[in-house]
């Protein structure tokens, strides 16, 4: 039913908009792909032990980002939100939690693959790989590649998301249409995205997080949180269900 309504939704988007086709898709990307799923009482049992937690520049350096300061010179008002998913040292594959221990990647790093390769992501890998062309070719867009990459700085993953920095516990990357920018200017539909995870001995869990900053770069009359009302409630909702899938990927 999901993919059914992403269809439907592509066509009446692309008969009844003026505006390009890629950025239409990318339009359709941010707000289609949850609606599907927002009415169904199934989407909230999947993700129950996804949560938000307070999140803003008071208690998060992604807020201080060097990038942010290029793509929003203006300091445009963004939504932010952070989804966290809590789960027993006993669930996870127990060579991620030794690798980490050690200071390794791989936890982050199969974390990120279950993100995008996954199925929380899959209606919308179909969509952007419309946007596929000689440009973003070597980007990671099948779903074996985005399961088994690394996911180091200045991977693309389907002309979306652009990996900026990576760190043994997180990896940041910008979201905008055509990412590979040189150099990076505001966009309309942009946004920063940090996937990371946190190991706590004392109550022998990790901490599984998605934080997201989505902004308007380009508009200098821009007063109103741009994912505020219905579409927050279908970003949040999204949000989830990419955590739950990512954290799939890392559980025995």
């Amino acid at each position: 039913m999901s993919d059914l309504w992403a269809v439907y939704a592509l066509r009446i988007e692309l008969l009844s908009s003026t505006r390009p086709l890629r950025y239409r898709l990318a339009r359709l990307s941010r707000f289609v792909v949850g609606a599907p799923v927002v009415g169904f009482s199934a989407l909230y049992l999947w993700t129950i032990r996804c949560r938000f937690e307070p999140y803003g520049p008071e208690n998060s350096p992604l807020f201080q980002h060097p990038m942010l300061k290029i793509i929003n010179p203006r300091n445009n008002p963004s939504s932010s939100d952070c989804c966290v998913r809590a789960v027993p040292f006993a669930q996870v594959r127990p060579e991620l939690l030794d690798d980490a221990r050690r200071g390794g990647t791989r936890m982050v790093e199969a974390f990120c693959a279950g993100m995008w390769g996954g199925y929380g992501y899959g209606i919308q890998r179909n969509i952007m790989r419309m946007t596929k062309d000689e440009s973003n070719s070597n980007d990671l867009w099948a779903k074996q590649e985005l399961l088994r990459d690394r996911y180091n700085p200045g991977t693309c993953i389907t002309n979306h998301f652009l990996v900026l920095d990576k760190t043994p516990s997180s990896v940041t990357s910008r979201g905008c249409l055509g990412p590979k920018q040189s150099p990076p200017t505001p966009r309309e539909q942009d946004k920063l995205f940090e996937l990371s995870d946190t190991m706590d001995e004392k109550s022998q869990q990790v901490e599984f997080r998605l934080k997201c900053i989505t902004f308007d770069g380009t508009d200098p009359t821009a007063r109103e949180d741009p994912y505020g009302g219905f579409p927050g409630l279908l970003h949040r909702q999204y949000a989830k269900l990419l955590v739950e899938a990512a954290v799939s990927h890392c559980v025995r």
